[in-house]
Formats: C-alpha cells, structure tokens, sequence
C-alpha cells in the first residue's frame, strides 16, 4: 500500500489544477514535506496563470536558498497584481537569504527591522537577546495585533533556539508563567514556539491541557509545535478534544498531519462518537490522511453530506478518490462542479 508521501509524488505533477491545489493545502502543515515538492508547486504557480492560487497554500522551508532565488527570478514573469504574493513568501527565510534579497524587498522591511535582521546575521548573544526583549516590548504595547511584528519576533525566537541562546529550562519557566494565568503574554505564545522548534515531546500533556483555551494565536502555536512532533504520543492526548465542541477544529487539524496508522484509526474512531456537526471536521482530516482505511467513513459522510460551509467537499470528495484512484459515482459530478466555479 502506498504512504502519504508515495502518494504525493505519484499525483504531484499530473495535469490536474484541481489535485495540485489540493496537494498544497495537504502540505502546508505537513512538517517533513520535500523541497523539490514546494519548487515544483512554485514552478506551476509562476507558469500557468489558472494555478496562481498555489501561492497561497506554499509555506516555504526557510533555509531554501534555491526557492528563494526561484521566487526572486519569478517576480519578473508575473503580473505586479500577485507582486505581494512573493514578498510574504520571501519574508518567510531566514534572515541570512532576506539580507541577501535587500534590494528586492527594500519597500517591504523598515530600516528598523532591517537593523534588527542584521543583529540577528552577526550580533552576539546579548544583542540577540537585546532584540528580543525590545519586540515583545513593542508588541504588549500596540493597540491591536500586529502580524509583521510578531513573525518578526518568532525570526528572533527562531535564532534563539538554532544559535543555542536559549535552554529548555528557560522555555519551561516562560511558558509555566504563562500557562498559570488567564491569558497568555506575547513571551508565552513564543516559548510555544519554540517548544516545538526544540522538540520538547515532554511537554506535549501540558500543551494539551490548552487546547480549550479561547486563544486562536495559542492553539495555532500549539497546533505548530504538536504537528511537528509527529508523534503518536500526540494523538493519544490529543484525540480526547474530538469530542469537544470548540476544540474539534484544532484538534482535528493536529491528526490530520500526523501521519500514522494511529491518527488514522483515532480519527476514524472519533467520527462515529461525535455529533453530525463536528464530523465536517473529521472528514477533512481524514481526506487529507489519504489512506484507503478511513474509505468507509469517508464515503458514509458523503453519503448523507451534499455541501457544506466549512470545507470544500468537491475538492476533497474529488482529490482523495482520484489520488487513491478509487471509482465512485460522483466522481465526475465533483469535478465538473470544480470546473464551473
């Protein structure tokens, strides 16, 4: 039987715009995901202009220098209206690769922060720090959230860990300070981070004990650090929060990249427990598993689903018959009302 991953090799490259857009969704998440996968899914956003949409889904490895120069080479084959779409992939690499590319995102990054990318290229230990403690200072004191300073602060966070800056000890003692009070702090959000850069699996009860939190920043954290973990230590403490109504979502995403026979059957569990609103949810994650053992399950709830507000059934329904190259009935019907929209 083929894996996930013999799957996406197999399908990636077939004249399919339907199949590529959904293999790029399935990546994003997906942490172990092949380079040559996100060059190729590039390549096509940048050559046909019906799967510019590509762009959107593609979460770049950041130490890729060959991507990077790929997205730079294709600023001048593409329309200035998708610009945008290269610079926010561009912003993404390590500060090393955007020092490299100043001229080319020299109207994007302030001087401020270009100082601050810098620091982190040839500062000492201090000065890494230093930065630190100044972005978490500017984020607590704006008025409402800014995205541009807080994926500069995980840049700085993700320094921390790889120069060695910072210990588990110290991440522990951030991330308890924070996880004792009602909300959590800016510090707090990045020892999370962080937490998963480090492979903290140790952690894994404690950031389960979170997934109820009304926070979406620190469940997207949480998220992050579990699917990085692919572990199945993760879907035992994880597989409970199915069943919760608010915490489905998350919890549902966090399996749906894990992939083993374990997260599989868990989900596959968890679909005849929960209530018909939640299995929306379970199904998708189960599509995006790829695996002919959730197949009834699968087909049950598109047996009694026609559409839905939340996920993309056509799409879904469409690509997991296909790439497991399976017959059903509608097969056609799905693909046909993808073409009309």
């Amino acid at each position: 039987m083929l894996n996930y991953e013999n799957r996406i090799n197999q399908y990636l490259l077939k004249d399919d715009c339907f199949l590529q857009e959904f293999i790029a969704q399935t990546l994003h998440d997906y942490p172990n995901k092949k380079r040559e996968w996100i060059r190729v899914l590039f390549q096509e956003a940048i050559q046909n202009p019906e799967k510019t949409s590509l762009l959107m889904y593609l979460k770049v490895d950041p130490e890729d220098e060959e991507l990077a120069q790929m997205i730079i080479d294709g600023l001048d084959l593409v329309h200035d209206s998708i610009h945008h779409l290269f610079v926010q992939l561009l912003l993404e690499f390590t500060p090393e690769i955007i020092l490299k590319n100043q001229k080319v995102l020299a109207g994007f990054i302030n001087d401020q922060d270009w100082n601050i990318y810098r620091v982190l290229r040839d500062g000492s230990e201090d000065e890494v720090w230093r930065e630190y403690m100044n972005i978490l200072t500017r984020l607590e004191s704006e008025d409402s959230f800014d995205m541009n300073a807080y994926l500069l602060a995980k840049k700085i966070a993700y320094t921390l860990v790889k120069k060695k800056y910072i210990s588990k000890d110290q991440l522990l003692m951030m991330f308890e300070a924070n996880r004792k009070e009602e909300w959590f702090q800016f510090d707090g959000y990045l020892a999370v981070y962080m937490m998963g850069l480090m492979g903290m699996k140790e952690s894994i009860a404690q950031l389960a004990s979170l997934l109820t939190r009304d926070d979406d920043l620190l469940l997207e954290e949480i998220a992050e650090a579990f699917i990085t973990f692919q572990s199945d230590e993760v879907v035992d403490a994880v597989k409970v929060y199915l069943k919760d109504e608010e915490a489905n979502i998350f919890a549902a995403s966090i399996i749906e990249n894990i992939k083993s026979e374990h997260a599989i059957n868990e989900l596959r569990k968890a679909y005849h427990q929960v209530e018909e609103d939640l299995q929306g949810n379970i199904f998708e994650a189960m599509v995006h598993q790829l695996s002919q053992t959730a197949e009834p399950e699968i087909r049950d709830y598109l047996n009694k689903t026609q559409e839905s507000p939340l996920i993309d059934i056509d799409l879904l329904a469409y690509s997991y018959f296909k790439i497991l190259e399976m017959v059903h009935p509608k097969l056609e019907i799905w693909k046909e009302a993808l073409y009309k929209r």
